[in-house]
C-alpha cells in the first residue's frame, strides 16, 4: 500500500470514528461513572463491545504479521501515572476521546484540557530518559 493510500485510509477511518464518537456522545469516564453512580449501563455495554471488537481486531492484525509488538516494563510508575491521569479525567469532566469531541465543538475548557495533556506528554517524553538513566531532573 502506498503512503497516499495509507493516509486516505487513515483519514477515512478517523472521520468515521470521530463521527460515531460525536453522535453517540461516548465517553469512557461517563460509562464507568454512570454504571457506578446511576446504575445505567448503556455506555458501559458499548465500551465492553468496543473492547471486544478491538481485541479481536488487534489479535487478527498481529496474527497476519502486520503489527510490531512493543515490549515495555510496568512498575509502580505506571500505576502512579494512571492514577494521575484518572484524576485529570475527572477534573476535566471527560475522557480524552470526548475531550477531543468537545474541543471540536468549540468548548474552550476542553481545548485547555487538550493543551495541557500535550504539555504533560511532552514533558514526560523529555524527562523519562533522564529519570531512566538515574539523573536528577531538578
Amino acid at each position: 500500500m502506498t503512503p497516499v493510500v495509507e493516509c486516505l485510509v487513515a483519514f477515512l477511518f478517523g472521520s468515521v470514528a470521530g463521527l460515531l464518537m460525536q453522535r453517540s456522545r461516548f465517553c469512557n469516564t461517563a460509562a464507568l461513572r454512570d454504571a457506578i453512580m446511576f446504575k445505567t449501563y448503556r455506555n458501559t455495554k458499548a465500551m465492553l463491545v468496543a473492547m471486544m471488537i478491538l481485541t479481536i481486531g488487534f489479535t487478527g492484525f498481529m496474527s497476519v504479521g502486520a503489527g510490531h509488538p512493543l515490549q515495555f516494563d510496568v512498575g509502580l510508575n505506571t500505576f502512579a501515572g494512571l492514577f494521575l491521569f484518572g484524576i485529570g479525567m475527572v477534573l476535566a469532566g471527560a475522557c480524552t476521546v470526548s475531550t477531543w469531541v468537545k474541543a471540536g465543538e468549540g468548548n474552550i475548557g476542553a481545548l485547555w484540557a487538550l493543551i495541557f495533556t500535550f504539555v504533560g506528554m511532552f514533558l514526560a517524553g523529555k524527562l523519562a530518559p533522564a529519570l531512566a538513566a538515574g539523573n536528577t531532573v531538578i
